[in-house]
């Protein structure tokens, strides 16, 4: 073999790896062996390796148990409980008789085995090699958000977790303020294809097996509207907005007993999320009073945060609670309140920010995660360089302080229509940055192509580095896409179209039609991951149908501002906007059946609703070309993110109104 032959990149990259000559080469009937004290885990692993090794070059091996692991002949050893390492550490060699693994507990057994099979080629042949390996990062985990719009399937949550094991992440979270099937609050999760108590039990005993630590997330004081709008609940809310539960009404605290009744049996893990992130008008309605009494609305909060703590550790035993950092920073002075166990999530996604701060935290002796995430949220396609910009960022900052964990999150505002293969990526950069820290480009792309696709090239990362970089239409919103809002947007305002620049709008045009172009042209090269592939050319494809429909609106919106048409440029631009009207419809209806791949039908609604609007809006407004009569625009509210954040509500209708 040659040493191109024998390097296959891996994702994440040990800590120390060095090669040697000659290889170990599989052989059907040959045993993978576990020590007699092996456990249903490190079975999971053994049988997991034996399929996987079956699948990729069909060799069939056995798994056994011995005694004495000599006399054998050539095998995969798999031990474990080695005290000199760490329970996450492993020691694999690969020499020309054998291959043996030392680890230091079950997750480094099974992180060994994920680095075996990485390691393989395909026809069988292991390369010699010795590899000594353990995380930066005690956890390293994703958050899922499950509750703007999209609640995955069981089967893709399953798939989810495999895909956190292979990547050696040991953590999951749900983010959940309302889709799950309460039974003494039914209501609750009614109409949004709610998790049910059966699937998160399976889902736990399914992640726990692979060494991924299911942990439940349960939103408990802002974010609260798609509760509080229900008439059952309204009473409990802070004010009129209905986004804050009141800590000052006896009932709110009675409501999320009863919901962690319900939800926290279901898991395994001691850590709960408790969030408690963003509660703008906390201390201002029915808990004015209260606040002012204790010396404001930060020690309210303090005082809600160790209530549920208390609850949490007298009714379930569970002593670790999370949430979010916002507010510990907005209130530094409040930090030392916090019993000692609260362990602060340090969350930032946007632009220059100071990741430092985390040494708050470090200094006070205060337990702390890093948070990055996708900057796939309001966006037909991540963000690419803000996230792993911003979790290389974090992941430096937390190695530096002492942080606990790691977090992606994978949020999905306004209907989640961000796809998740998209966000493969950066959910890879935060794998590699968690576990060993920064690689070099060259190497993490080959890495993530030989993953996702079986293809070890770098074509795959730079489709996802190519399209996400395609968001410059000629001006910035906060903490999304632009090219987003011009796909859904509804030209009788046209707020987002009016912001265009035709000049930019044009360059990014040829960056993603060359993206469309190469997903074209390298097709064969993806069969390993169809779902994630046809998520990239839909999202290359709605990203060219959002600036195609952007550089239509253009003369559009001069003519309405009093730029004179012939009739036969009025017309052709009215063929133009019909035309696009009639195209919107195809990726519509591929988005839809891409979101029903990997989720239930969820609240699909909120999107379907604004592509619609979309299409009868390049209808009306090739309608008023056609009978050459222009309506007047209204004034431009401007980008400022809370009005970017009213014009998105109003769009989507999201939260819903009150429900009797």
């Amino acid at each position: 073999m040659s040493p191109r032959e024998r390097r296959r990149p891996l994702l994440p990259k040990p800590r120390a790896l060095r090669e040697r000559p000659g290889g170990f080469a599989l052989r059907s009937g040959m045993p993978i062996v576990l020590a007699p004290d092996a456990n249903a885990a490190d079975l999971e692993s053994a049988r997991a390796l034996a399929r996987r090794v079956e699948t990729r070059c069909g060799v069939a091996l056995e798994v056994e148990s011995h005694r004495r692991d000599t006399g054998l002949g050539p095998a995969v050893h798999l031990g474990r409980d080695v005290a000199d390492l760490g329970p996450e550490d492993y020691a694999l060699r690969v020499r020309p008789d054998a291959v043996r693994v030392r680890a230091g507990g079950s997750a480094g057994l099974r992180w060994a085995t994920e680095t075996l099979l990485q390691w393989m080629r395909a026809d069988g042949r292991l390369p010699a090699v010795e590899i000594d390996d353990g995380p930066d990062f005690p956890r390293r985990g994703v958050m899922l958000d499950i509750s703007r719009g999209k609640v995955p399937t069981l089967e893709d949550l399953c798939a989810l977790v495999e895909r956190c094991a292979a990547w050696k992440l040991n953590v999951l979270m749900l983010y959940i303020e309302h889709p799950f099937a309460f039974r003494r609050h039914p209501e609750i999760g009614a109409g949004c294809s709610p998790l049910r108590a059966d699937e998160l039990r399976t889902l736990d005993a399914y992640a726990a097996l692979r060494h991924v630590e299911l942990v439940p997330n349960l939103q408990t004081l802002g974010h609260m509207e798609r509760v509080l709008v229900q008439a059952r609940y309204a009473p409990l809310a802070e004010g009129d907005a209905r986004w804050t539960l009141a800590p000052a009404h006896p009932g709110s605290y009675a409501l999320l007993g009863e919901l962690f009744d319900e939800l926290l049996p279901n898991f395994r893990s001691p850590l709960t999320h408790i969030n408690c992130d963003e509660p703008w008008d906390l201390g201002t309605g029915q808990s004015k009073a209260l606040a002012d009494a204790l010396g404001g609305p930060a020690p309210l909060l303090v005082r809600h945060v160790e209530t549920l703590r208390a609850l949490l550790a007298e009714a379930h035993g569970r002593g670790e609670v999370m949430m979010w950092a916002d507010f510990a920073h907005g209130h530094p002075e409040q930090i030392d309140a916090f019993d000692p166990s609260m362990i602060f999530c340090d969350w930032w996604y946007e632009g220059d920010f100071d990741a430092d701060r985390v040494a708050r935290f470090a200094a006070a002796g205060r337990r702390f995660w890093v948070c990055g995430g996708t900057c796939a949220w309001n966006a037909l396609f991540p963000r690419v360089g803000p996230a792993l910009d911003t979790i290389s960022r974090w992941a430096d900052a937390g190695r530096r302080h002492g942080a606990e964990g790691l977090l992606v999150t994978e949020w999905g505002d306004f209907g989640h229509y961000n796809l998740l293969g998209n966000t493969w990526l950066a959910l890879a950069w935060a794998a590699q940055e968690a576990w060993s820290g920064p690689v070099d480009e060259a190497s993490f792309d080959r890495a993530f192509g030989a993953q996702v696709f079986d293809d070890a090239t770098r074509r795959a990362a730079r489709v996802y580095r190519e399209l996400g970089a395609c968001h410059d239409v000629g001006y910035a919103l906060s903490n999304a896409s632009p090219v987003a809002f011009l796909f859904f947007d509804d030209l009788a305002d046209a707020v987002f179209a009016r912001g265009a620049k035709r000049g930019a709008v044009e360059r990014t045009r040829r960056r993603a039609q060359r993206v469309a172009d190469a997903l074209a042209r390298d097709a064969e090269h993806y069969t390993a991951d169809r779902t994630t592939y046809d998520e990239l050319v839909w999202a290359a494809d709605a990203t060219l149908f959002a600036l195609d429909k952007t550089l239509a609106a253009l003369p559009y919106l001069a003519w309405r501002e009093g730029a004179t048409r012939s009739a036969r440029e009025r017309r052709a631009l009215a063929r133009r906007l019909r035309a696009l009207a009639d195209t919107q419809r195809a990726p519509a209806t591929r988005h839809r059946a891409l979101w029903r791949r990997r989720a239930a039908v969820s609240n699909y609604d909120v999107n379907a609703s604004r592509m619609r609007r979309s299409i009868t809006s390049l209808r009306r407004a090739a309608g008023e070309l056609e009978r050459d009569r222009a309506v007047p625009l209204p004034e431009h509210p401007g980008y400022a993110p809370r009005t970017v954040l009213r014009l998105l509500r109003e769009a989507t209708g999201w939260p819903p109104g009150p429900r009797s």
